[in-house]
């Protein structure tokens, strides 16, 4: 990362497995990246992330992937 940071890369190490399992389930490691991903388009709205939380995760796993993604974007 050192040769990164030289050339003028911003780098943004996480480790969103981590932030997955305190979630609740490893599985929630590609929404914690969203969580992450969302503050880098701040003209989408948490709201419209919750939407699409909402319309493309099963209701049993809901509240897990919602505290994944907080999880992440807090990161």
């Amino acid at each position: 990362m050192e040769k990164l940071t030289a050339a003028g890369a911003k780098v943004d190490a996480k480790d969103f497995l981590a932030l997955a399992e305190e979630a609740g389930s490893s599985k929630a490691v590609n929404i914690a990246l969203m969580g992450r991903f969302s503050t880098y388009f701040p003209d989408i709205t948490d709201e419209q992330w919750q939407d699409a939380i909402e319309k493309n995760v099963p209701a049993k796993f809901l509240e897990l992937n919602r505290k994944a993604f907080e999880l992440g974007r807090n990161a």
